[in-house]
């Protein structure tokens, strides 16, 4: 007789609003000033783009070891357009921990546009993390939303 009473203080304890709280979720990426941070950050050998092809070295992950000067800089944006060259925008959509793993992901809307005569053009929605406060911001391989980039590789 003792199990149903202790089965029924179980579920009672289970169900009970507050009873079970959800593990924090661990960033480790800065508050504001994504655009930036992503411009210093993000390893671009962690997705396909026209970067792979330019990498010439193995020290060039991140736009800013390709030495690009963005033209525009916002708190979730990053944009390089570069007329007769390239185009290319990294806007912040979200952040949340999209994976349930307990570590917070971005939401980016990435778009690669070749501006010179060429024919490269690729706009993905990415789910970027990042493990450590040292770490680079990696691209993982897990489907962002369908609303993270919008109908044209250029807005």
């Amino acid at each position: 007789m003792k199990t149903p009473v202790l089965l029924a203080i179980v579920v009672t304890c289970l169900g009970a609003p507050g009873a079970l709280y959800a593990a924090p979720v661990v960033s480790h990426f800065p508050q504001q000033g994504l655009g930036p941070f992503l411009a210093s950050h993000f390893d671009l050998a962690s997705i396909r783009s026209s970067f792979g092809p330019r990498r010439d070295r193995r020290g060039q992950r991140t736009l800013a070891d390709f030495g690009m000067t963005p033209t525009t800089v916002l708190d979730n944006d990053l944009i390089y357009d570069v007329p007769g060259d390239w185009y290319l925008r990294m806007q912040v959509t979200g952040r949340r921990d999209v994976n349930g793993d307990g570590i917070e992901d971005l939401e980016v809307c990435f778009t690669d546009l070749a501006q010179n005569g060429g024919t490269y053009r690729s706009m993905q929605g990415l789910v970027i993390t990042r493990y450590a406060s040292d770490a680079y911001a990696l691209a993982l391989s897990f489907s962002a939303s369908d609303e993270v980039c919008g109908r044209t590789p250029r807005d």
